[in-house]
């Protein structure tokens, strides 16, 4: 957990939420994304373009975990979630630099939504980015997802202004 909380705070990455991003192994981040392979709905189940500006932070985090898990050394309470710690971590954290009840871990997603949107992403392809359904018949229904590289083009249009995340 440890490393995670080293991050700015601006580079807490809102594409994977919990508790997707808590069942990431090191073995499903290869060449620049995280392949998310359990969610509780199939929009869920994708890949994720790593942001340029946490790079280099999720290939250390890859490359020192102990568990096998990219966010290493969480324990998982009675019904195997991982989660628990580091949520716990992060109300205390926001509590410590005064943010209100209304900031949640889930905001870091509201984050990162608001972002693509202020730089004119095609809602089609936030939402694949972040795991949403869409419940169109052309895209929702006949397509099979949307290509890494245009994911990874609309994350390169966004920034959180970090230079060198650990």
């Amino acid at each position: 957990m440890a490393p995670f909380c080293q991050l700015p705070d601006a580079a807490i990455q809102p594409q994977v939420r919990p508790p997707c991003g808590f069942k990431v192994k090191v073995d499903n981040v290869t060449d620049g994304c995280l392949e998310i392979k359990e969610s509780k709905t199939s929009a869920g189940v994708r890949d994720v373009p790593i942001h340029r500006d946490i790079e280099q932070f999720v290939i250390s985090l890859k490359a020192t975990s102990s568990d096998g898990y990219l966010l290493s050394g969480l324990t998982a309470n009675k019904y195997g979630d991982r989660s628990n710690a580091l949520g716990k971590r992060f109300g205390r954290l926001k509590t410590k630099l005064r943010f209100g009840q209304n900031h949640v871990f889930h905001c870091l997603r509201n984050t990162v939504a608001r972002k693509f949107e202020d730089a004119g992403i095609a809602e089609t392809v936030a939402a694949r980015i972040l795991g949403h359904e869409f419940a169109t018949m052309t895209y929702g229904l006949y397509s099979q997802g949307l290509a890494l590289s245009a994911k990874q083009e609309a994350m390169d249009q966004i920034s959180y202004g970090i230079v060198n995340a650990r």
